[in-house]
């Protein structure tokens, strides 16, 4: 059977000859009669891919049973395969493949290993969404560029991914030497073992020439190819992506060594778009272990192949690798088979390790590396990009944690998230999903600005799971909510039967306590249905100002990845005329921040903000109380304590603090007194009041002008002493219609009518539920434990007769 290994031509095409090489034709194979797709994009290895399944919906080309091949190449287009939109809890494939999906693949990579470094894309990836921008991966060490095995299915989604190959006998080295660029020139010849350009395969096809019989010659030999370093090579392709099209980003994604690479082609290219993520970057390379592996050279000759195994078991977790396809909610007896299970099936072929990375090999890319590590940090002050650096809290091969924190003082615009429980290889472990880490890093837009709106991807279900199921999970068992609606004749029922259903929807109400109701609503909406509620959520979440060097993931990412957005007048004009359901608390963060005595207490603008920007676009107006966490914590504070962390004293209370991360990246922390104190109290300490003042100044304000109260309250976190929680209800009250009313509110005094008509079916909803949850038999946290223990799953547990 004929064997075909394709690849894109970079950087063999001129910047101003007009043509993306990326194109599929649907070929035959020499020896049999099915045809297949093969594109610029797949790799294909004796016939079959070996990273998916093959497409096979009709011949194109007929072989017939002397192998030749017709002078057509068809291009199909199907509308409907271009996605414009995700749906809500799609699937995104996490969790589906594992370690030895991607030792599997590169077992096959490496049979095929002749030619230059090329780019391929993953046939799991698919199909992306309309105007996706492009995603580079630049593999480490290992040069297969399978490292997003476990996300691809995730990343094609949203990305046109392209993957980084550099075969186990190359030896490109990093910086090359220049060489003019040429237009490519095509000829066939009888010789197919240089034949390694895709566009030369694909014009011989169209011309009737057997697929084993030709050779694609370029302006450019083999030898001048072997001149040009990795460096050149990626850059030429971000140039041509770039000049393709301009105003989308370009997602560099480098592991290691390829973060290396990644910095280097940004430095180069202060002018183009770009976005790098850099996973456990390998610029710490002089600081590590890995400068002393050269003596590897020394070792006697029965010992080279043990090599590979220590190297894969130093840079990996084998149980966080194994535990990728495990469901959390499993019970622990069928976690631990599954878990070994996994190890005892990819542990055997851990042997491909010694085919991927021999001996010679490894010292070859250590040099390379070394090389790497000094040309990237002798031009980080030239990195312009964005960066978010992901490091692991574990890795045994370089100094991550600390890298981190010096890339992020030594470039411009960088996030860091460290993930204390993964090791080097975190791409492959459990926990670790990158569509959702740049997803909730506002790492993720098509064009030179982040829209907040038209970027949005919506939670997959791996993602719903993974936020309720575990982030929020025992938040949400312990409040175990009841909600409620009205419907149109002011019946009110369980349930949401009495939302509706099409947008656009603006939801309007009481912010709680620390706002944690929010975990519940969204989680409602998702699950009964299937609607993705859009919250305006306070500035600060989206600013910088709250993060350190150390940051992992936490909840304030999940609210992103959940759909919170910036609060602005112009993300609540393109959300209502997107005709989405979107969630508003008027009393902000002075509800959700109240001092001693004030719950329940709404603290609105006088001015309706919301009603005209509603009626303009028809919006239905839902308003909506909530009860119960204010009854989750109390206003306790046990120490202060205001210094840095490393210096901070510590009094003999429960360890029970809050973490506020100053603007500077140093931690502090706000521990709790005997005594109750809220901000006013909190503002006549002058320690305190110095500390507090001067990190609220970072803050943006959301109303800097107004006078009224709502806007008097600064940002604050208050100590709160848990105890057992009480129950969260949800009251959604009989819909407003604003469609048709818009000349109509235009008057001022009609639209304060309906602003005071909304904010008293708030109060009315909150004085509701504070009188019918006396009525829940399983208000008590205790109660609803039991029942559920022996009746019933979490939703299902009963409250009072509305």
């Amino acid at each position: 059977m004929a064997t075909v290994f394709t690849c894109m031509i970079s950087p063999t095409v001129a910047l101003n000859s007009g043509i993306k090489p990326r194109f599929g034709v649907r070929i035959q194979s020499v020896s049999g009669g099915d045809s297949t797709v093969l594109t610029s994009d797949v790799i294909v290895a004796n016939g079959s891919s070996f990273v998916g399944k093959e497409e096979k919906n009709g011949a194109v080309v007929d072989g017939g049973n002397n192998g030749k091949l017709k002078h057509r190449v068809e291009k199909k287009w199907e509308k409907d395969a271009i996605f414009k939109d995700l749906e809500i809890l799609w699937d995104d494939g996490y969790g589906t493949k594992t370690v030895k999906d991607y030792l599997d693949g590169a077992k096959e990579i490496v049979k095929l290993d002749g030619g230059p470094p090329r780019w391929f894309c993953p046939a799991e990836c698919g199909q992306s969404l309309k105007d996706s921008p492009i995603l580079l991966f630049l593999p480490g060490l290992d040069g297969v560029g399978l490292g997003l095995t476990l996300h691809h299915k995730a990343l094609g989604k949203a990305f046109e991914v392209r993957c980084l190959h550099i075969p186990v006998r190359d030896r490109t080295t990093f910086e090359g030497k220049d060489y003019p660029m040429a237009m490519c020139m095509f000829a066939c010849r009888r010789d197919p073992q240089t034949c390694f350009c895709v566009l030369g395969q694909a014009i011989c096809v169209f011309f009737s020439v057997k697929l084993n019989v030709l050779e694609c010659y370029l302006s450019l030999t083999k030898q001048d190819l072997s001149r040009a370093g990795l460096v050149k090579i990626v850059e030429e392709t971000v140039r041509l992506e770039h000049a393709s099209s301009p105003y989308k980003p370009i997602y560099l994604v480098g592991e290691s060594f390829g973060a290396c690479l990644a910095l280097s082609v940004a430095a180069r290219n202060p002018q183009i778009d770009l976005v790098l993520v850099l996973v456990n970057p390998a610029t710490s390379f002089s600081r590590s272990q890995l400068p002393l592996l050269p003596i590897l050279e020394a070792l006697p000759e029965g010992l080279h192949d043990v090599l590979p195994y220590l190297v894969g078991f130093v840079t990996s977790n084998p149980v966080k690798m194994a535990m990728a396809n495990i469901e959390y909610k499993l019970p622990p007896r069928l976690q631990f088979q599954q878990l070994y299970h996994n190890l005892t099936s990819f542990l055997p072929s851990v042997s491909v390790l010694s085919d991927i990375i021999p001996k010679e090999t490894l010292i070859w890319r250590l040099k390379l590396l070394q090389s790497a590590a000094a040309y990237a940090n002798s031009r980080l002050h030239a990195v312009t990009a964005e960066s978010l650096v992901l490091v692991s809290g574990n890795d045994n091969l370089l100094p991550s944690r600390d890298e981190a924190q010096r890339l992020k003082s030594s470039l411009k615009n960088c996030k860091v998230r460290c993930f204390k429980y993964n090791g080097h290889s975190m791409l492959m472990e459990d926990g670790f999903n990158l569509l959702t880490i740049i997803k909730g890093t506002c790492k993720y837009r098509r064009t030179r600005r982040l829209d907040f709106v038209s970027d949005f991807l919506p939670p997959s279900m791996s993602e719903f799971k993974c936020a309720f199921d575990e982030v929020f999970g025992k938040l949400l068992f312990a409040t175990c909510s009841a909600v409620f609606s009205t419907r149109d004749d002011g019946t009110i029922v369980r349930g949401l039967a009495g939302v509706p259903d099409e947008g656009p929807v603006l939801f309007i109400g009481y912010h709680m306590l620390m706002g944690f109701e929010i975990y519940s609503l969204v989680q409602e909406f998702l699950r009964e249905k299937n609607i993705m509620v859009r919250g305006l959520a306070h500035p600060c979440i989206f600013s910088g100002v709250m993060e350190s060097s150390f940051t992992g993931f936490s909840v304030i990412d999940w609210l992103k990845v959940m759909g919170a957005v910036p609060v602005t007048g112009s993300n609540l004009f393109k959300l209502l005329s997107t005709k989405s359901h979107v969630l508003l608390y008027p009393g902000g963060q002075r509800e959700a921040l109240h001092n001693k005595g004030e719950a329940y207490r709404l603290f609105w603008p006088d001015q309706p903000e919301f009603v005209r920007m509603a009626a303009r676009f028809g919006a239905t107006i839902v308003p909506f109380g909530t009860v119960g966490e204010d009854d989750v914590g109390e206003w306790y504070l046990r120490k202060i304590c205001f210094s840095k962390i490393s210096s901070c004293f510590t009094l003999p209370f429960p360890n029970f603090i809050f973490e506020i991360h100053a603007p500077d990246g140093k931690k502090y922390v706000v521990c709790v007194l005997q005594f109750a104190l809220d901000y006013h109290d909190m503002m006549k300490i002058p320690i305190l009041n110095d500390y507090v003042r001067g990190f609220m100044s970072k803050l943006t304000r959301v109303r800097d002008d107004s006078k009224e109260e709502v806007a008097s309250t600064e940002l604050f976190i208050p100590g709160l002493l848990p105890r057992l929680p009480g129950r969260f209800y949800y009251l959604f009250g009989k819909p407003i219609k604003t469609k048709g009313l818009k000349e109509k509110l235009e008057d001022t005094e009609n639209a304060n009518l309906l602003y005071l008509h909304v904010k008293s079916e708030v109060e009315n909803s909150i004085a509701y539920l504070l009188k019918k949850r006396e009525e829940d038999p399983c208000r008590n946290v205790i109660d609803r434990t039991i029942y559920r223990a022996f009746y019933s799953p979490l939703p299902e547990v009963p409250a009072f007769e509305p």
